[in-house]
């Protein structure tokens, strides 16, 4: 009666450490998917616009993603190095509650602050001269 006790117990604690295994596997998947959303590569990506700063050496992004039957999410603005090797957005991701409006003549970003109906309170406050991935940034009064 014990073997069969402990072997049922045996073949339990492998099923446990099995499931753990793949909960820990998926939720690595998750992440890698998170992460690698703001990126110039992902395949829902649609750049609403994007500009080059006047020295060349900067491009910002308006962007969002497709949900598929969800619809598309909010809008994003992010600013990387104008290099074709760049491709995460996510490095220049301006904060919720502000948009890019576009450059100055000494190439810093003009930024908005912008509210939409469904956000009750701009949660960061930013401001002129912050950097933000190398770029300088002033509020447009």
């Amino acid at each position: 009666m014990k073997k069969w006790i402990l072997i049922i117990v045996g073949v339990i604690v492998i099923g446990i450490i099995g499931i753990g295994i793949k909960i820990n596997s998926d939720l690595d998947d998750l992440v890698e998917a998170l992460n690698s959303e703001h990126s110039l590569k992902e395949p829902n990506l649609i750049i609403l616009s994007d500009s080059i700063s006047p020295n060349q050496k900067h491009k910002y992004y308006e962007y969002q993603f497709d949900k598929g039957g969800l619809g598309y999410s909010r809008v994003f603005w992010s600013v990387i190095k104008n290099d074709k090797s760049e491709n995460d957005l996510g490095k220049g991701l301006i904060p919720k509650g502000y948009k890019i409006i576009g450059w100055n003549k000494r190439n810093e970003l003009l930024l908005e602050e912008s509210n939409p109906k469904s956000e009750l309170k701009t949660v960061t406050e930013l401001q002129n001269g912050t950097e933000i991935n190398g770029i300088k940034i002033n509020k447009a009064e």
